[in-house]
């Protein structure tokens, strides 16, 4: 059963004749039946339907409805104030129709259980001040208005703002074929899972370079597109420029903040540069996000034993371990730092512990 609650408005209006409405309709279930609800139908994917569905919206009669009948006559003997009782939802939002017909669409509110109005767009916006709206609530083209938007309708803002959504739209378009061109041109080409990649050939270098330029235009797209500067780094690593890929990396990594993969890579990409402060903070970050992963274990721990820091190595390592105890990387880095535990064999250097072979985004 639907729940109305109603509270009293104030409209403002010239009678027009807008209250015989009252009379028994036959019940249309055909959409769209008037000019209005053919813009609201075409505006869902054409702009200029759009404004002339607000201009429409202002001008045509919308249906609320009432807890009364309102008085044709009294309507008539003082047209400029009438008072209605405007039913509303139980969370406060204001039920509106583009026709008599779209009350009644679904079978939801039965004919004969509820009064209802007609009033100009304009009027009824001007008589319900700061409400939230419900268009064709029951109805497949249902539309909420809020407050904020119904301010825009009244003073014609909503124009400029639909262009500018426009724009936004066909800019976001461009960036989708930009980025899935960069991405395609990467394909193959940058370290993913474990695999082992040779040097890039000319025609994949060319390939790389391009693919920078495209997530560089992305980003001036879209500035804070954290996959782009990700992919733009994971480029640069593979073209060995580790100062820019770190400056990508630690970019995204200001703006993803759960993503444990970029600091993983941010740490190869300080290892590469010989900065062991910044390997050990990102190793370190890697694992606050993900606890249990056992690539960031194995990364963090030989940080770890590069900065002289071997019983906290082994314990990390062994952690890893236990959770998968036959990846042959993490008993590969056990022995290294169980080895040098030891004395039988020398502290890794940072180029060594590049070379060791390491997981990365997939």
């Amino acid at each position: 059963m639907i729940i109305f609650k109603y509270h009293i408005i104030l409209i403002e209006l010239k009678y027009m004749g807008l209250f015989d409405i009252f009379k028994k309709k036959k019940n249309i279930s055909t959409f769209p039946e008037n000019e209005l609800e053919r813009c609201l139908l075409r505006g869902t994917n054409n702009i200029e339907a759009q404004k002339e569905f607000y201009q429409k919206l202002l001008w045509s009669n919308l249906y609320i409805l009432t807890m009364d009948l309102v008085d044709s006559n009294m309507a008539e003997q003082n047209p400029e104030k009438v008072t209605v009782k405007a039913a509303t939802f139980e969370g406060g939002q204001v039920p509106i129709f583009t026709s008599i017909n779209r009350i009644f669409d679904k079978g939801i509110v039965k004919e004969g259980k509820v009064n209802y109005i007609g009033i100009k767009g304009q009027d009824l916006f001007d008589g319900i001040k700061a409400a939230t709206f419900v268009l064709n609530p029951y109805s497949e083209y249902c539309k909420e208005m809020k407050p904020a938007e119904i301010d825009d309708i009244l003073n014609g803002s909503i124009y400029q703002k639909i262009d500018a959504n426009a724009r936004k739209v066909i800019a976001m378009e461009k960036f989708n074929e930009i980025f899935r061109r960069a991405n395609e041109r990467q394909k193959d080409l940058i370290y993913l899972n474990e695999i082992s990649i040779k040097n890039p050939t000319s025609a994949e270098i060319v390939a790389l370079e391009s693919s920078i330029t495209d997530f560089q235009e992305c980003l001036s797209i879209v500035p804070h597109h954290w996959q782009s500067m990700f992919f733009m780094a994971k480029a640069l690593q593979r073209l060995e420029r580790h100062t820019e890929a770190l400056e990508q990396f630690e970019a995204a990594f200001k703006i993803e903040l759960e993503n444990h993969f970029i600091p993983m890579e941010a740490a190869t990409e300080a290892m590469h540069l010989k900065d062991l402060d910044k390997a050990l903070f990102y190793s370190e970050e890697s694992l606050k996000r993900n606890p249990n992963d056992i690539a960031s274990m194995g990364n963090h721990a030989m940080n770890l034993l590069i900065a002289l820091k071997d019983m906290e190595a082994l314990m990390t390592i062994e952690n890893a371990i236990k959770l998968a105890p036959h990846d042959k990387i993490n008993n590969n880095i056990a022995s290294i730092v169980r080895d040098v535990i030891a004395g039988k064999r020398q502290r890794p250097t940072f180029e060594e512990m590049i070379v060791v072979p390491s997981r990365s985004f997939s």
